[in-house]
């Protein structure tokens, strides 16, 4: 019964030594699926058998090659060592070989040669090691070609995921890069859009409008301020409106007889009987020259009469050559006087009208003068021109109004307080414009120069702006060896704040390089610094040898082809995604 049982178990440890004796005689590469047959689909790098010196292992018929990437010392090579099946080394000048290298953007060719008990390509290989690669060997008239894919640093993400990502693409090319000077400084106010607002007459407080913090246009009204020096002003105002119309009312009468004087003496001159004279004159307002003048014509009249009549009789032997004479002596007489008169009523005629003029220019000048006075205290034409039309009650009401918009920072008064002329009761701020004060080292003034570029940073705010240099101050600050600088700021939103401290960065030098990345655009993998370029639905990460940085912009050395699309904005959710992918760098 025994025997019958220790038999069968002879046979299957037989049968089991017969199999295990094969296995171990079997090629090493054809155990599995052997990916790098004629006819079978590449294989993926980890999946393909190592050989003594750590690379891939390739074998068909007597041919065995091992592919491995070096990289110690030296930037990655090829080195291809070549055997048979059985271990013994293949002379190499035997061997053609050549390894073509498929990655996204191009077909890298690499040729060997022999150098000491390997073949050395004769191309670096450069990260990332991501390709698909064709071998193919000639030797002793036959020809090897085994295929793989070694992939890393790479993932695929469809435009759909893109999108809603959000990650934008850029396409390599030539960029301005800044020089720049790293400074400090503070936010402070605009001192040409200051204003200290003051009441510009003694009074009491009555009401107040205006908070600190409130924003104000010009005009609107900040406080009433009771003031008896107003009402003096106003009440001068309306005295020197009323002598000022008295005067004109002076001038246009005197004027008036003046040219009615003028129209008598231009009628007198004609010669004309005293009852076409009277006519002449009816209804005109010629005041007391005509009481003078009228009868002295008349009378001078009556003189020429008496004179041509004696002259007549004279000659007619009538009357006596005294008679003749003293009635010759009346006429010329009278005549002189005549003349005189009327020379004197024109002269004093013109001299009133001056006299009133006078007057009249000087109550003018007196109600310019009130009316300045009351511009000089706050009151508009409007305010000024309703004053005849106000109640009396009304002229000590001062209201103070604001001269220009802007945000009130100081407040200095109360109900009930009073108030001098010159106490600054308001402090208003037009802050849609604000400084950047800057302070420039003294070291650093030779490279400092107006109208340059600087960029205004507030980094507890998040936000930032520019401007030229418009200002250096010509002193050095004794303390700390700075000069201060200026840039103006547009502030509509009133996102900046007088006193806050902010980082600035002085524009010295702009130049072009070829190609450029923004920073942001820059994640690291590895040891590298790289980009993620875009090619269909693939992104690879492509190390890069970096130039000169300015905050913005990143000069690309090396790694980087003009035209190249790459990953610029939200670039780490590509980072995640190649990670997440576990594409490693296997050699």
């Amino acid at each position: 019964m025994k025997k019958q049982f220790i038999f069968p178990i002879i046979v299957i440890l037989a049968i089991g030594a017969f199999v295990g004796g094969l296995i171990l005689n079997m090629d090493p590469a054809s155990l599995g699926n052997n990916p790098h047959e004629p006819g079978l689909e590449p294989g993926q790098a980890n999946s393909i058998p190592r050989g003594p010196h750590g690379g891939w292992l390739f074998s068909k018929n007597n041919l065995q090659v091992e592919v491995k990437i070096f990289e110690t010392g030296v930037p990655p090579q090829f080195r291809v060592y070549v055997t048979d099946v059985s271990g013994k080394t293949t002379p190499l000048r035997e061997v053609d070989l050549t390894i073509n290298l498929n990655r996204l953007d191009r077909v890298d060719e690499i040729h060997f040669k022999p150098v000491g008990e390997y073949l050395l390509g004769d191309m670096t290989v450069v990260e990332p090691h991501s390709f698909d690669v064709k071998i193919h060997a000639q030797w002793q008239k036959q020809t090897y070609e085994w295929e793989f894919s070694q992939i890393e640093a790479r993932a695929e993400l469809p435009e759909e995921a893109i999108k809603n990502a959000d990650v934008s693409i850029k396409t390599a090319g030539p960029a301005k890069m800044k020089t720049l000077l790293k400074l400090s400084g503070e936010i402070g106010l605009n001192e040409e859009k200051l204003v200290h607002i003051v009441p510009r007459l003694d009074g009491v407080v009555k009401k107040v409008f205006k908070d600190l913090g409130d924003r104000v246009v010009p005009g609107d009204a900040l406080a009433i301020i009771e003031s008896r020096e107003l009402a003096d002003a106003k009440i001068n105002f309306l005295a020197a409106t009323k002598q000022a119309d008295l005067a004109k009312a002076d001038i246009e009468r005197e004027n008036q007889l003046l040219a009615n004087t003028s129209r008598m003496l231009d009628l007198l001159q004609k010669n004309l009987d005293l009852e076409e004279v009277y006519r002449g004159l009816k209804d005109l307002q010629i005041g007391k020259s005509r009481e003078l003048l009228i009868p002295a014509y008349a009378k001078l009249s009556l003189a020429k009469s008496v004179y041509l009549r004696e002259k007549k009789l004279l000659k007619k032997g009538i009357s006596s050559e005294s008679e003749y004479l003293l009635a010759e002596e009346n006429y010329k007489s009278g005549e002189a006087k005549y003349i005189a008169l009327r020379e004197k009523i024109a002269y004093d005629g013109q001299w009133a009208v001056r006299q009133k003029n006078r007057t009249h220019e000087m109550e003018k000048l007196n109600l310019q003068t009130a009316r300045q006075k009351l511009f000089a205290l706050g009151l508009t034409d409007q305010d000024v021109d309703a004053l005849s039309n106000q109640n009396e009650h009304a002229f000590t009401k001062y209201e103070l109004r604001s001269p220009l918009g802007g945000v009130i920072i100081q407040k200095h008064l109360s109900i009930g307080e009073a108030v001098k002329n010159d106490d600054a009761i308001f402090l208003l701020a037009d802050l849609s414009e604000v400084w950047g004060n800057i302070a420039i080292p003294a070291k650093d003034l030779k490279s400092v120069k107006l109208g340059q570029t600087v960029t205004v940073k507030d980094e507890n705010l998040g936000i930032e702006a520019q401007g030229k240099l418009t200002y250096l101050d010509s002193i050095i600050d004794k303390k700390n060896r700075t000069v201060t600088g200026r840039v103006v700021i547009s502030n509509p939103e009133l996102k900046w704040r007088p006193g806050a401290f902010v980082a600035l960065e002085l524009v010295l030098e702009e130049r072009t390089v070829p190609i450029a990345v923004p920073t942001k655009a820059i994640q690291t993998i590895r040891d590298w610094s790289v980009v993620f370029v875009k090619y269909g639905n693939f992104f690879e990460a492509r190390p890069l040898e970096l130039g000169e940085n300015d905050g913005d912009w990143v000069e690309v050395l090396q790694g980087l082809s003009a035209g190249e699309r790459y990953a610029a904005q939200n670039s780490f959710v590509v980072k995640a995604e190649i990670e997440k992918s576990s594409a490693v760098h296997d050699h």
